[in-house]
């Protein structure tokens, strides 16, 4: 499983709004534990592939600050990537699990 998110920059409010996208989820199992670790956030779509037979899900929540999506993307357990919302290119800080591997000591 991996998740790219994006903060969504479209809203007009005071708070970030961020949308995280899980690919490649294989089974119930996979789907339940994603479920589980993202209760807090709003659902917003699902997909599925019978070719590959895994699911897609977009969740969206918002944050008060970027330094506060940041820290929880770091804690997020499955690999993370953050892309910008107008090119798609990654961003350079790492986070989930690359993040993780970096600081284990």
């Amino acid at each position: 499983m991996k998740g790219v998110a994006w903060k969504n920059s479209r809203e007009t409010s005071d708070t970030y709004q961020y949308v995280l996208q899980i690919d490649g989820i294989k089974g119930v199992r996979d789907e339940s534990r994603i479920l589980k670790e993202l209760n807090d956030w709003y659902e917003y779509g699902h997909g599925y592939s019978p070719k590959s037979k895994t699911s897609t899900i977009i969740f969206k929540k918002r944050f008060e600050t970027e330094e506060s999506w940041k820290c929880w993307a770091r804690k997020f357990p499955y690999s993370l990537e953050e892309i910008t919302e107008k090119t798609g290119r990654k961003k350079p800080y790492k986070l989930g699990l690359e993040y993780n591997k970096g600081n284990l000591k």
